[in-house]
């Protein structure tokens, strides 16, 4: 954060200053004070307008415009000088670890009723044209212009500050200098300005935009009723399957103890009546099923074994025959191929040997043969075997199944005589009844709300899907004005959200000025159990005094000289917030207290409100005990020596205090 000590001031042609004066302000950590005294009407005003305008210009002084300011310094230019006015001010910069060593000069040049402002930045002894057309912004992110007469400021107007009026006023717009607000306000009139202009812009919005932007607002109507609709339906549908799950539980606990009671016998006799009339319906379905896998015609098969394996051997054979003529035609096929190819190639008696040993071979292979007595036609027994396994297969599992059905049919029969009469048990059935009544309703209003939430979710994804349509539809054919209007929505929210934000920081900033400006006013009073706190308000700013009675003081039961305290206790506060960033100079400070007051606020404003402090007193107001309060805090001491003959005014040096 930059600090900035003022080094010297020089004035030329300026009010009482005719050529060129020059104040060294230089000062310690220890003795930050510098002492100007002189008689009314000797230039001191003039030094601190010169101090005022000389760093910030027309914005020093509140409230004034340029034509006023002009007029101002017309009435301050001399009118027997040679030269034309000059304010002078070297400043010291410290930003971090350095130090930038400047000369602030502003010249004006009087052209008839008119004056030419030229303001110049010098370092090192060459004009800095960088830093010359960026001081006013430089100089305004330490101090802002508008709080410039709070550091540089005319003691004996200070005791206006405290009007009731214009303090919460000015408390509250020192706050948001302090707090860096006005960037926040500016923010916010820059979105304003935005949507001023993009309202203009579009006063003559299409029709077909405006309905595309209806129809998305009218789906997203739709969505949201619908996402509450749901929300409402899951909750209904959670308390029901809690009151469903309650019911369900109730009819367990109660069929367990009416099973006990004999419940369980009873269901276990309706059980058995089941199973006989069952038992006798399947014991039928078996017996008819008997009959019919015993109709299967290859069935008697199975009685005749031994003929029927006769039956199976005798077709081997036949088969077996049929394979060796077939296969004894094809070798002498073969035996006669193969002598009518070698019947060339061989002599006469080697042939006849191989066709009687092919002759032999044949006849042995025949001779093997066993014929058949009787030829049977094509019957394969494979498959009526087949046929006749699945037969007995199927008769055994009817025979199976009827032997089990009757097992069971005596077994139910012999039960049965154990049921319980129906009157013995007729009012558990009866509560049971009631119990299982209220369970199914239960799940049966559960069921709805489920198939509700179901219809809604199915419902909301659909109008979702149309939602999505409307405003892809939206974001392509209107996509600069989507954008824009989304645009200008965000910047309603934003300006909403740093006014909210605004009020917020300025709430919590009131509580530390209330506890400064305690401190600071009670180390000033003479009289401290005058005061007990002072509050600032946190809305609106208000400043009140509570009195030790816990009681709120008036203002007007305060001295001139208590409301200038207190004006200056509030300097004070709002000044310590920059301390060490800005030289404090008071015009007149002591001229409305008495001695008790001018010491305390010697010692406790003066020593300690700031690294630099320049006071311009009148000859008489720091004097006796004041000076000598004043004296181990004042590092050099001038006065200002106005000569009747020459009508000028000259800085003379008083002497130094260092060491």
């Amino acid at each position: 954060m930059a600090k900035i000590t003022i080094a010297n001031i020089s004035v030329e042609n300026f009010g009482p200053f005719r050529e060129r004066q020059t104040l060294d302000l230089a000062v310690s950590g220890a003795r930050p004070v510098i002492l100007v005294k002189a008689l009314n009407g000797s230039g001191k005003t003039t030094l601190l307008t010169a101090l005022q305008i000389g760093l910030y210009g027309y914005k020093a002084i509140n409230g004034m415009r340029r034509s006023e300011y002009e007029q101002m310094l017309l009435g301050l230019h001399r009118k027997d000088a040679l030269g034309t006015p000059v304010v002078e001010i070297g400043v010291k910069v410290e930003i971090g670890g350095s130090r930038r060593e400047l000369v602030v000069r502003r010249e004006w040049t009087r052209k008839g009723d008119e004056l030419s402002e030229v303001l110049t930045v010098f370092e090192g002894g060459s004009k800095d044209l960088e830093f010359s057309q960026t001081w006013e912004e430089f100089i305004g992110s330490i101090l802002p212009a508008e709080l410039v007469q709070l550091f540089l400021f005319d003691g004996e107007k200070i005791e206006a500050l405290a009007n009731p009026e214009r303090l919460p006023e000015l408390l509250k717009r020192a706050t948001e200098v302090f707090l860096g607000i006005g960037g926040i306000e500016a923010l916010g009139n820059d979105l304003k300005a935005l949507e001023r202009r993009a309202a203009l812009k579009n006063k003559n919005t299409s029709a077909e935009f405006e309905a595309a932007r209806a129809n998305v607002a009218a789906w997203d109507v739709q969505v949201k009723e619908l996402e509450e609709t749901l929300l409402r339906l899951i909750q209904e549908q959670a308390a029901a399957r809690n009151g469903a799950q309650q019911a369900q539980a109730a009819l367990d606990k109660f069929t367990s103890d009416a099973q006990r009671k004999g419940l369980a016998a009873y269901e276990q006799a309706a059980t058995i009546r089941n199973s006989v009339v069952t038992t006798k319906r399947d014991a039928v379905a078996a017996r008819v099923g008997l009959a019919e896998a015993m109709s299967d015609p290859l069935l008697p098969l199975a009685w005749l074994p031994n003929l029927w394996q006769r039956y199976r051997d005798t077709w081997n054979d036949d088969q077996h025959e049929r394979h060796s003529k077939l296969l004894a035609q094809e070798f002498k096929k073969r035996d006669e191929r193969v002598v009518s190819a070698l019947v060339k190639a061989m002599p006469r008696p080697a042939m006849e040997a191989v066709r009687q040993a092919l002759a032999e071979d044949l006849r042995a292979y025949g001779g093997k043969r066993t014929s058949a007595a009787v030829t049977l036609q094509d019957a394969p027994p494979r498959d009526a075997e087949r046929r006749l396994q699945e037969g007995l297969a199927r008769l055994r599992s009817q025979l199976d199944g009827l032997q089990q059905t009757q097992v069971d049919l005596d077994r139910a029969e012999q039960l049965i005589g154990q049921i319980p009469a129906e009157e013995q048990i007729g009012g558990i059935l009866k509560s049971l009844q009631d119990r299982s009544k209220v369970a199914s309703v239960a799940e049966a209003h559960l069921s709805g709300l489920t198939q509700k939430v179901e219809e809604t979710q199915s419902h909301l994804s659909h109008v979702r899907i149309r939602l999505n349509a409307a405003q892809e539809r939206l974001g392509t054919e209107f996509r600069d004005r989507s954008l824009e209007s989304k645009s200008l929505d965000a910047s309603a929210r934003a300006r909403k959200a740093l006014l909210v934000f605004k009020e917020r920081l300025l709430a919590s900033k009131a509580q530390w000025l209330s506890e400064m400006i305690t401190t600071e006013f009670r180390n000033l009073m003479r009289k401290r159990n005058l005061v007990a706190k002072v509050l600032v308000d946190p809305e609106t700013y208000r400043v009140s005094i509570v009195d030790g009675k816990n009681q709120e003081l008036p203002m007007d039961r305060l001295s001139a000289g208590e409301r200038q305290l207190l004006a200056i206790s509030v300097l004070s506060a709002l000044i310590k917030e920059r301390k060490g960033r800005f030289p404090v100079v008071v015009d007149t400070p002591l001229a409305r207290l008495d001695q008790q007051h001018r010491s305390a606020l010697i010692k406790r404003f003066f020593a300690t409100v700031s690294h630099q402090v320049v006071v311009l007193s009148t000859d008489q107001e720091v004097d006796g005990l004041a000076y000598e309060a004043l004296k181990p805090f004042t590092n050099a001491e001038y006065s200002l020596h106005f000569d009747d003959a020459t009508g000028h005014t000259s800085i003379l040096s008083a002497g130094s205090h260092k060491g």
